[in-house]
């Protein structure tokens, strides 16, 4: 057993999004296994002359990509799917998983940066029976309610427990 085969014990660890506007990115760690709710992007401050995008910090996740199974994503805003196009690759292209209106706005990113034909894109059905399976979690998509259409929150479930995550704490 390695050191990250605990599957009893679940890490939740925030690259961007907490104390702050923006850069929402959240990783779920348990086992061999990883997930990823969200892939956002941040504004500048006005002070940040030049700088047109703040990205999360993914230097956690650089060693570990082998065992990124999943990202799956909330909603369409910037400030959750504006990174992906430039993280993607360095995240190992896992699948994406989002509702259709999400995906078509990730699609349009994608495109932009050439990086569509190897994007592994997975429509999400907030009312499918079955939960979409990533490692050992079990993540199953629910619709919230928030400014733009096709907007969900998940449930997640381990082995040892569940937890839910949305776009907005």
């Amino acid at each position: 057993m390695t050191a990250h085969a605990d599957t009893d014990h679940v890490r939740v660890i925030f690259l961007g999004g907490i104390g702050e506007v923006g850069k929402n990115m959240t990783v779920l760690e348990c086992g061999e296994d990883i997930i990823i709710v969200d892939v956002g992007l941040g504004f500048p401050e006005e002070e940040m002359f030049g700088v047109d995008l703040l990205l999360p910090d993914i230097t956690y996740l650089r060693d570990k990509t082998a065992r990124i199974r999943a990202i799956f994503i909330t909603h369409g805003h910037e400030d959750h799917i504006g990174a992906i196009a430039y993280l993607l690759p360095d995240l190992g292209n896992p699948p994406i998983y989002a509702t259709r209106l999400t995906l078509g706005l990730i699609g349009v990113k994608l495109k932009e940066a050439k990086l569509l034909g190897s994007a592994d894109l997975r429509e999400l059905d907030p009312e499918a029976k079955e939960p979409v399976r990533a490692g050992v979690f079990a993540v199953d998509p629910f619709r919230v309610c928030h400014s733009i259409p096709d907007a969900v929150g998940f449930s997640i479930d381990t082995p040892g427990r569940a937890d839910r995550r949305h776009g907005r704490f």
